[in-house]
């Protein structure tokens, strides 16, 4: 049997690795657009602030040790379109010639693009997005070069993370701009408040509800025009989202209106011997019961695992997404799982929410940090359907407790008395997990 893989990323590889254990008898072909294959995206911002130096770090397995381990991988090729009646796929390979690969089960495992904007003048020289390992080498480059005046389009997490970044490389002035009414929109409203004041204590320049209308300069951006003003920008880092790399299937395979490829909780297509994975693919959400694309790490391994499991012929079913995650800015730790109040909101789901803020470890150990615990719960039954904490320190790890709860259907009272470690330097004898739970009625 023959199975090939597009996308040589966290999902592909997993798939491709998965197979290959399971059963050496299986030809495995993977087609890869760039020369890079299996590193960590989420590392790059650390990497453009200086953080790691070694780019190499962000690589987790080379083309070498995946042809070592019997695996075909054919880099720097452009798939053009995939004939699904025929089994083939048409693709251009590194010097450019028309080549096509059969296959008996397929994987489409292509990740995301950053969007990039139709706006006017945003084909100039000094716009740089990331997501790619070349990207974060071009955009390192640029900042070493000392531009005094950064604007960073975009305040989700990626923006957040490049503003720090930039601050860290002494950049002089820092300015995000941002459509929507807040930063960190995936977070209910006080939090994203709360980044803004922290980030603006740093010396970033916080612009919401503004909208970029043209990039301006000759060949090279110099201002950055908005609804609202003018400003100085020697460089300019897109942070606005990103797009699944999927027009090239065509309209046969279902998708979402967002491009994201449909897929069972196993990771099947609507299309027979076809299976998605990762960035560009869907998952099943627990508590809304629906696909949805959810680009993160954590999810796009373990589909990649399932996708393997299900080209076996073993498919295994995953239902457990609750987009858990977590941002470190400044001075501040964010985590969120589950539902926030706009999501149960916009999806018609009754809650009731829970703030309480308490202390990071016990008050009578050193240093101490304040933590922000909010709970969104089912009224008539006070099963948890989501949370979100912050605090200067030790705050995300925690939202982990929490995503198990979740997952789990718990109650806030079980959660309130669930039997958890005691230490003063680590908790107060009703940790803040605990605290939040109890407190809400």
């Amino acid at each position: 049997m023959k199975f090939v893989v597009i996308g040589g990323n966290a999902a592909g590889m997993s798939a491709a690795s998965r197979v290959r254990r399971k059963d050496p008898s299986w030809e495995i072909i993977v087609l890869e657009q760039t020369r890079e294959v299996s590193y960590g995206a989420c590392g790059l911002p650390y990497y453009v602030a200086g953080l790691n130096d070694d780019i190499d770090l962000i690589r987790i397995r080379s083309v070498a040790e995946f042809e070592k381990a019997g695996i075909l991988m054919k880099t720097e090729c452009t798939v053009q379109w995939v004939d699904f009646g025929q089994k083939m796929i048409h693709y251009t390979d590194s010097q450019g010639a028309n080549q096509t690969e059969s296959y008996d089960k397929l994987l489409v495992a292509t990740g995301a693009s950053p969007r990039i904007p139709p706006i006017p003048g945003i084909e100039k020289k000094g716009i740089y997005p990331l997501k790619t390992l070349g990207h974060a080498e071009n955009l390192k480059r640029a900042i070493l070069e000392k531009p005094r005046n950064v604007v960073i389009v975009g305040g989700g997490y990626i923006g957040l993370e490049l503003a720090e970044a930039c601050l860290l490389q002494k950049i002089p002035n820092v300015r995000i701009i941002e459509s929507m009414d807040r930063l960190l929109n995936v977070f209910d409203p006080e939090f994203g408040q709360a980044v803004q004041q922290e980030l603006e204590r740093h010396g970033v320049q916080v612009h919401t509800s503004e909208k970029v209308v043209s990039f301006e300069g000759v060949g090279r951006v110099k201002w950055i025009v908005t609804d609202q003003g003018c400003y100085d920008a020697d460089l300019v880092i897109l942070s606005i989202g990103i797009r699944p790399n999927t027009s090239f299937l065509g309209n046969e395979i279902e998708k979402l209106p967002n491009g994201a490829i449909l897929t069972s909780p196993a990771m099947e297509t609507s299309l027979p011997d076809v299976y998605a994975a990762g960035d560009c693919a869907t998952v099943w959400h627990k508590l809304l019961e629906k696909p949805l694309m959810i680009a993160l790490g954590t999810n796009a391994n373990k589909q990649g695992r399932l996708a393997g499991d299900s080209v076996l012929g073993k498919p295994v079913e995953f239902k457990r997404a609750l987009g858990t995650s977590m941002l470190r800015c400044m001075g501040l730790e964010l985590a969120k799982t589950g539902l926030g109040q706009g999501e149960c909101e916009a999806n018609g789901i009754p809650y009731k929410t829970v703030t309480v803020q308490t202390w990071s470890h016990a008050r009578y150990y050193p240093n101490p940090q304040t933590l922000a615990v909010k709970l969104c719960y089912r009224p008539e039954d006070h099963i948890l359907l989501g949370a979100q904490i912050m605090g200067a320190k030790e705050a995300a790890w925690r939202i982990d407790t929490f995503a198990c709860a979740i997952d789990q259907g718990m109650t806030t009272e079980e959660l309130g008395f669930l039997d958890l470690g005691y230490a003063p330097p680590f908790a107060s004898v009703w940790d803040a997990i605990a605290i939040a739970a109890n407190a809400s009625k």
